[in-house]
Parts: C-alpha cells; sequence; structure tokens
C-alpha cells in the first residue's frame, strides 16, 4: 500500500508540472594513436594539470583511452631504452575522439638511456634550467664537451662532473647555461662521445625543447606602511627598468639593490624589492603598472602591460605602554604609544589626554616604519589611582590621514 501511495504520488508530481528542466551532462570522447616502433610496448600517460590515466601499446603500438571528459589534455609517451615524446593541446569535445596520429619514439644510442627534457617539452622554467644526460656507462667528461651542440648557442656553457646512481645503474651529466625565454633548442650528441671503455655512442642523438615566456611570477606587498613591494621575475632584469614601473598614487620609492642582487653578482634582478622613501600612505589603494617594455637581460620584452592593487592600512595604535589595565605601574613611567605609520607631530598634544591630569613632556621616535611617542613624566603621578590615556581622531598620520578611531588605555599605579 505504501508503495502504492508514492508511485501514485509521484505520478500527481509530473501531471502537474509538465514543464521539467532537463540537464544535460556532456558524454566522455576518447583519445587514440599510435606509438611506433610497434615492437616495444610504449607507456601512454595522459595528463590534465596532474596525471589522469595510463596505459600501454598493444602489438600494434596502437593506444587508447576510453571515457575522456571534454577539455583539454597533454599526453607523453614513454618506453625503455627510447625518448620520450609530450604533445600538448589534446582537445576533447562532447563525445568525440581525438586521433594524435602517429607517435615515433627516438631510440637512445647506446650508452646514452635517457634524457631531459623531454623531446618536444615545453615552457621549461628559465631559473632552473638545464639539459640532463643518462648514460649507463662512465662517459670520459672531456668527451661530452666535445661531443655536445646546442642551437641556437648558450652565452656561459657549463657541463657537470658525472654523478652515479647505484639504484639505477645510470651517470648523469648536467649541461647548464643562460637560456634565453621562449626559445626553441635543440641540442645534439653525437658519436664524439665515448666511455672510459672505448665504446662510442651508437649514433647522434638530437632533442628539442622550448622555454617559457618572459613573465612576471608574482607580486606581493602586505600593506603595511613600510612593507616590501617584490616583483618576481623568471628571468634576470636589469635595474634600468625600474623605471618602467610606476605606482599610483605617486610614492617615492626605491629599489634596494643589494637584496634584489641576484646570484651572479650583475645588475640584473631576479626580482625587484621597492620600499617606500617615507612610507605608504595609510588606508590607500595602491595601484602598480608594470610597462610592457620592461626586458629581461637578453633584450626580450614583457609584451604586455601588467597591474596589481594593494590597499594599506588605516592609521591605528600598535601597541603601548603600559599595557591597557595594567597595574602596578612606576609613578615616573614613560608612557609609550607606537602608530603603524609616521605621525604628524603637530597634531599629537591636541589629540591627547590624561586623566587626572599628569606632568609630561612629548617626545617622538621613528623607526622601522613606525613612529613613537612617549609621555616623559616629569611629576610624579598620584599612588594606587588609575590613570587614562586618550587619543582622539584629531591625530593625523604624514599624508594628513585621521586616526580611523579614538583610542584610550588605562593603568593603576604602584
Amino acid at each position: 500500500m505504501k508503495r502504492f501511495f508514492i508511485l501514485s504520488l509521484l505520478f500527481w508530481m509530473f501531471a502537474c508540472h509538465p514543464e521539467i528542466n532537463v540537464i544535460i551532462s556532456k558524454e566522455p570522447g576518447m583519445i587514440s594513436g599510435i606509438v611506433v616502433p610497434i615492437d616495444v610496448v610504449a607507456t601512454v600517460e595522459l595528463y590534465q594539470g596532474s596525471l589522469v590515466a595510463e596505459t600501454n601499446t598493444d602489438a600494434d603500438g596502437i593506444f587508447e583511452f576510453d571515457d575522456v571528459d571534454p577539455g583539454t589534455y597533454r599526453i607523453i609517451a614513454r618506453a625503455e631504452n627510447y625518448g620520450s615524446v609530450e604533445l600538448s593541446g589534446i582537445k576533447v569535445s562532447d563525445s568525440e575522439g581525438y586521433d594524435t596520429g602517429i607517435i615515433e619514439l627516438s631510440l637512445y644510442p647506446a650508452p646514452l638511456i635517457d634524457s631531459y627534457p623531454y623531446n618536444g617539452a615545453r615552457d621549461i622554467s628559465i631559473s632552473n634550467a638545464y639539459i640532463r644526460l643518462y648514460f649507463e656507462s662512465y662517459m670520459l667528461p672531456e668527451s661530452i664537451e666535445k661531443a655536445f651542440s646546442i642551437t641556437p648557442e648558450l652565452e656561459n656553457l657549463s657541463f657537470s662532473h658525472p654523478t652515479y646512481y647505484s639504484s639505477g645503474n645510470r651517470y648523469s651529466y648536467i649541461i647548464e647555461g643562460d637560456f634565453k625565454p621562449g626559445i626553441e633548442y635543440t641540442y645534439t650528441i653525437d658519436t664524439n662521445a665515448v666511455s672510459y671503455t672505448g665504446e662510442r655512442l651508437e649514433f647522434s642523438f638530437s632533442s628539442s625543447f622550448t622555454t617559457e615566456k618572459f613573465k612576471i611570477t608574482s607580486i606581493i606587498c602586505n600593506g603595511g606602511s613600510y612593507s616590501v613591494l617584490t616583483i618576481s621575475f623568471n628571468c634576470s632584469v636589469s635595474a634600468d627598468n625600474f623605471d618602467k614601473i610606476s605606482i599610483n598614487p605617486p610614492t617615492p620609492a626605491y629599489l634596494d639593490d643589494y637584496y634584489s642582487l641576484n646570484a651572479r653578482g650583475t645588475d640584473s634582478f631576479t626580482y625587484f624589492r621597492i620600499y617606500p622613501e617615507i612610507s605608504w600612505m595609510t588606508d590607500t589603494i595602491y595601484t602598480v603598472l608594470i610597462s610592457s617594455e620592461i626586458t629581461e637581460s637578453g633584450g626580450t620584452t614583457l609584451g604586455r602591460d601588467s597591474t596589481f592593487t594593494f590597499v594599506t592600512d588605516p592609521l591605528e595604535i600598535a601597541d603601548t605602554y603600559p599595557r591597557n589595565e595594567q597595574c602596578y605601574i612606576s609613578l615616573l613611567p614613560d608612557i609609550m604609544v607606537r602608530f603603524n605609520n609616521i605621525v604628524d607631530e603637530s597634531t599629537i598634544a591636541d589629540a591627547l589626554s590624561v586623566s587626572p591630569e599628569a606632568v609630561y613632556e612629548i617626545w617622538t621616535y621613528y623607526s622601522d616604519g613606525y613612529n613613537y611617542f612617549y609621555l616623559n613624566v616629569t611629576e610624579a603621578l598620584q599612588r594606587k589611582t588609575e590613570y587614562v590615556v586618550a587619543i582622539s581622531t584629531a591625530l593625523q598620520d604624514y599624508y594628513g590621514r585621521h586616526l580611523e578611531n579614538p583610542y584610550s588605555f588605562r593603568f593603576v599605579t604602584q
């Protein structure tokens, strides 16, 4: 009976509501292709940011990924003793297939067994660009240098001493240089590479990869009165480019050369550390414009303007002495108030009151983006008395902005 009631209720609901929104979900698609040589079993990995799926080729070199959600993917095909090949920009549409065609793996000539970056790799980090070659035999370092060539040529080309990895029974050789952004590099190791036993590279090996474009990697400022504005790049940038950065509202600022100096000890930087000459204005929205004309050390420009905004804190009291409601305070204390920015000293006296009245002198002090003033009490306060120090919104900072809210704190003398 209960089941009959539920079925009747559902029938009534559909009958009374003929207009029903139907949500049609997208159907998955498929990616397939052939990896050659077909007489080896290749591993094919599917990525969308991270690894999505993995499969192996069959006896005919064919691989398939079924039930692939619509989107853009990349794949990496690899096999033992063969080079890895990466394909990107693989777009799967609703319920459709994508054929990669034939993917040809490059056979590594013995005793070369692996390399980095993968052949066809893109967006290789400029800040950490290098070539790594793995051999199953110890190769004479001088022969590697003789056998190696790269197009376009690299400045400051260097070859590391080989490192042996017992877990993989292989020797690693790292080649470094001043890689430029957005460039396709093709390198070759020819048969001049020879092992300590006289075994030469079976045949010449070539591979290509592309470095990432010149770009800004991060912009950071926490909004404190004297906080650093840090602009990081993925390449070295000359200090001459500092004038291509504008800050609004205009605020005098300078480039910290010492901390921005890069590891090579040149006048180029991988990041700019910018400080205000006085302080950032309180309670202000700043816009930083980084011009498209900024160039890295090799002459490549950013190509487009970039903007960044940050908001500074309002003028406020950061600390006091005595602390609020602190007891047993000296009868001749130095009462301290610390602000988060530079205050206009001429506004302190009118904004300040002490109750009961006290006789004091006002001293001001500035350090590390903070402004202090001290009330140097010159006549002893009353014993066992609660005093209240109040500061009104009449107090202003260096730029004329008022204290956001009245502030007071109290203490009791000994």
